[in-house]
């Protein structure tokens, strides 16, 4: 059994892979964390007198830099990869079969057998195999189409249910 997909990298797809990267480490989440407590350190320093109420806004606004810098800065990251990496600016072709994956963007070919995938994790637009640290190959879900269930099945197949984060 085999499955063929053709797969355009989009900058969306790109940004939400790189959203869940990112908030799906320690890291992320504690920028989330911080962000969280400095404001609410404005108000109880506020409720109890110690701050007046124009100095609440140097918190809320720190609160707020805190949270909304790293999405914001993700969004530039994708698209400044889309334009400046011409693999994303080419179409790659996927084949998963019995032994593992192949890649193939343009001249490149690229096999990363089933016991070398680490985790497979869905976000809202793409699926993420990782095969590695810092890599993955990202695949958007419009690139699916009416395979989406096969292809998944034979993820399921090949990868131990532990390593898969479904959706």
């Amino acid at each position: 059994m085999e499955e063929k997909l053709s797969v355009q990298m989009t900058k969306e797809a790109l940004f939400d892979f790189l959203l869940y990267h990112t908030y799906s480490k320690f890291s992320g989440f504690l920028t989330n964390v911080l962000g969280a407590a400095v404001g609410i350190m404005g108000i109880i320093l506020l409720a109890t007198g110690r701050i007046k109420p124009a100095h609440l806004v140097f918190y809320l606004a720190a609160a707020v830099a805190f949270i909304a810098f790293t999405p914001l800065q993700l969004k530039y990251r994708a698209k400044k990869q889309m334009e400046l990496n011409e693999e994303y600016q080419t179409e790659w072709e996927y084949t998963l079969n019995g032994h593992g994956i192949t890649v193939v963007r343009g001249d490149k070919a690229e096999e990363v057998a089933w016991e070398q995938i680490e985790r497979v994790a869905t976000t809202p637009k793409t699926i993420g195999i990782y095969y590695g640290k810092d890599h993955a190959f990202i695949i958007p879900k419009q690139a699916f189409g009416s395979r989406f269930v096969a292809v998944m099945k034979m993820i399921a197949q090949h990868i131990d249910p532990q390593k898969v984060r479904l959706r």
